[in-house]
């Protein structure tokens, strides 16, 4: 509007000077998916739901992505849970937070494992464009079936902890180890305890 008032002359402001700008990579973007939508939705429903309680410091989680969205297990975690408390001598007894990473699932073990599969069944698709109505429409990343293809390597990997933990936690130990121990396995306890419970899935 203001460059159409300059070019005719009617224009009393500051100087109007246009600025192009590329949007080459904003327009190649893709639309989200519906499973991409419905993900968004239900964080963002999980999180009314931590605010209407009062809550401070959790964290929305969704769990079973891989299954239909009626069995989608939704919850809120404590942001703690994903620290590491180092505990110190100190008289001022500083408290040093870690954040934790992120497990990364093993993906080279699992396509070892089933290098057979992959090699001679047909488990490669190509769904084409996105889809929010159809057979197409509710289809799941590779990514997220992954983590079941793996489930008893996962639970090798906790029976290693699990060993170690008891290699450090034992008489003779010293009281930090344990407190921080204590700390950590109660905290965990709780969480399990809260999901396994049949209630648990639903806000």
């Amino acid at each position: 509007m203001q460059y159409a008032k300059q070019k005719e002359g009617t224009y009393k402001g500051k100087k109007f000077t246009a600025i192009c700008h590329f949007l080459g990579y904003q327009a190649r973007g893709s639309l989200p998916s519906k499973f991409d939508c419905d993900y968004a939705y239900v964080l963002g429903h999980i999180c009314y739901h931590i605010l209407a309680a009062g809550l401070n410091g959790y964290m929305a989680t969704v769990t079973n992505l891989k299954d239909s969205l009626n069995k989608w297990r939704c919850g809120a975690a404590p942001l703690t849970l994903q620290t590491n408390h180092c505990y110190t001598a100190r008289p001022s007894k500083v408290v040093y937070i870690h954040i934790n990473t992120c497990t990364v699932v093993p993906l080279p073990r699992v396509l070892k494992q089933n290098a057979t599969k992959f090699l001679m069944e047909d488990v490669y698709r190509n769904p084409g464009p996105l889809q929010f109505d159809g057979p197409g429409a509710d289809s799941r990343t590779v990514s997220l079936h992954i983590q079941d293809l793996d489930y008893m390597g996962r639970i090798k990997e906790l029976n290693t902890y699990l060993d170690k933990v008891r290699s450090i936690v034992k008489p003779g130990c010293s009281q930090d180890i344990l407190k921080a121990a204590l700390s950590a396995m109660s905290s965990v306890a709780d969480v399990l305890s809260v999901m396994a419970s049949p209630s648990n899935g639903t806000i």
